[in-house]
């Protein structure tokens, strides 16, 4: 016996079952498109409200003729700049400054004294090295940084660090590239 399917006599599609969830994705699309929409309206709502709140705010200020005079400006302005050079010198960062320079000072220098001049990138160290050659290391710890530019040595002079020890002082002035930070 021999058995033969012939796919013509039958359906094998359940249509029924495609159609309901073909509906069931058109209903959630519809649902959706109806959130949307009042969304939309509420968003359009509210803009109009602000425009005419905006409307009352700027006649008000026509109606009373009376703005901000030109010394308050000035005055606010002045708080600003003092306000804005606070936050950029706070923002400088001490931390990564503080980790470039240990990785430049050598065993047996001492920095008693950093001056920052944050507008021009300078920047005065002052210290005092045990002896000459140390002092010279400092130097070209220094010049081999990618962090310290035109570095000069303004002074040394041998000095008294205590009663039994001797040191050399000196102070050098740089330029710290605050971007490398």
């Amino acid at each position: 016996m021999r058995f033969t399917l012939n796919l013509a006599t039958r359906s094998y599609i359940d249509s029924r079952q495609v159609n309901l969830i073909l509906g069931g994705v058109a209903g959630l699309f519809l649902i959706i498109l109806g959130g949307l929409s009042y969304y939309v309206v509420l968003q359009g709502a509210a803009q109009q409200q602000l425009e005419q709140e905006q409307v009352v705010a700027d006649a008000r200020i026509k109606a009373s003729g009376k703005g901000v005079s030109e010394k308050e400006y000035q005055a606010l302005l002045g708080r600003i700049k003092t306000v804005n050079s606070i936050i950029t010198r706070k923002s400088f960062n001490w931390l990564g400054f503080l980790d470039w320079l240990e990785v430049v000072v050598p065993d047996g220098v001492m920095v008693t004294s950093l001056e920052p001049s944050l507008k021009e990138g300078k920047l005065t160290i002052s210290g005092v090295a045990k002896n000459f050659p140390t002092m010279r290391k400092f130097l070209e710890n220094l010049e081999d940084s990618k962090f310290f530019t035109d570095i000069y040595l303004l002074s040394q002079a041998e000095s008294k660090v205590d009663e039994t020890q001797k040191g050399i002082s000196f102070s050098v002035s740089c330029k710290a590239d605050v971007k490398k930070l």
